[in-house]
């Protein structure tokens, strides 16, 4: 028997009961619903760089093995074996040509294929088609940015109409540099006795914990002046499908006072000025002069009141690497080239966030 959800919800009002935190019923619909037909998170390449390395996870409640091959291709299997259905790795990460269950050792090759039965000719008569008995994979596996996604449904919608513009929050933090990164250590894991929305609701759109629940971390300087005082330029996005972005203001430092993370941080806001000038190039089907990106522009310097400079009137525009340079929470200063010409003061330019920004063309 289903349970009617739809009146448990009241986005209107900003009203939820409680039913949905703790109704089995209602969890049994969001395995079959959300778990086995969205595009889950798996793991990032650079946990798996070299063949034979293998991560393993869980895809609702499904265990999952994910694990590059010899020849370096990535797959996703169910992480059992095909015989009696015994988990098959139990180890969290490693390098392994082949996996043995531990329960009657049939053993698989790194690609899922079925290699070894014990006594195959005495238990099976050698009547059993190893081909048919491989590892089952996921029905869609795919990844973005480094980041690898797999979905249980092979009618899902390709992986990155999925995220959506959700891509552009992503792109600020795993494509922010050339190369993107690596995950570099292992892994804290906490087991929560709880319904999985809770946790989800938490980091998803709950800032309002903060102050009180990780008091000690705070005083402790580990997020710069982020979370300290309320931000009123602080956003909760909603990019559809279900994701979420939490949003500082522009004058929120929120990295830690680390002078490696604060030095890694001061060029983004002049690589993302090259980036939206490249996509200009690619988006204007004929070649114009002085392309470049457009930006709120104000004149160099900051009134009393902490206000940004008065505003240049209309859009100009900048070519990165020339007069450019990078300023502090996502600002850049330096010259328009017909501004310099005419003696102009210096301007300072603050890239606009979101998926709603756009490339001069």
């Amino acid at each position: 028997m289903e349970t009617d959800t739809l009146g448990l919800v009241d986005a209107e009002n900003g009203l939820v009961s409680r039913r949905i935190f703790i109704e089995p019923d209602i969890y049994q619909q969001e395995l079959e619903r959300v778990f086995a037909r969205c595009w889950l998170f798996l793991c990032h390449e650079t946990q798996i760089p070299q063949p034979g390395d293998f991560f393993t996870t869980y895809m609702g409640e499904d265990p999952v093995l994910v694990v590059r091959d010899m020849a370096g291709q990535v797959h996703a299997f169910l992480n059992v074996c095909r015989h009696r259905g015994n988990r098959l790795c139990r180890a969290e990460i490693g390098n392994a040509a082949t996996f043995t269950c531990a329960y009657h050792g049939w053993t698989y090759r790194n690609d899922g294929r079925l290699g070894g039965v014990p006594y195959m000719k005495e238990a099976y008569h050698d009547n059993l088609q190893r081909e048919r008995w491989g590892l089952v994979p996921v029905a869609q596996l795919d990844g973005y940015k480094g980041l690898l996604f797999a979905t249980f449904d092979p009618q899902a919608p390709p992986l990155l109409e999925y995220l959506g513009e959700m891509t552009w929050y992503l792109d600020a933090f795993f494509d922010r540099r050339e190369g993107g990164v690596e995950f570099i250590g292992g892994m804290h894991k906490w087991i929560m006795p709880c319904n999985w929305k809770f946790p989800a609701e938490n980091f998803g759109g709950d800032g309002y914990h903060v102050q009180w629940s990780h008091l000690s971390a705070i005083r402790t300087g580990s997020g710069g002046d982020f979370r300290i005082n309320p931000d009123p330029n602080g956003v909760m996005l909603s990019p559809g499908n279900g994701h979420c972005v939490i949003g500082v203001g522009p004058d929120t430092i929120s990295d830690p006072p680390v002078p490696e993370i604060l030095a890694y941080d001061l060029p983004k806001p002049l690589d993302a000025a090259r980036q939206l000038a490249d996509l200009a190039r690619l988006a204007s089907p004929r070649p114009r002069q002085n392309r470049g990106v457009v930006l709120g522009l104000h004149r160099q310097g900051r009134p009393a009141g902490g206000q940004g400079g008065d505003p240049v009137g209309g859009l100009e525009s900048l070519q990165p690497g020339r007069h450019l340079r990078a300023g502090r929470h996502g600002q850049l200063a330096g010259l328009h080239p017909d501004r310099a010409r005419r003696g102009g003061p210096p301007l300072c330019a603050e890239l606009r966030n979101g998926p709603r920004a756009r490339a001069l063309r």
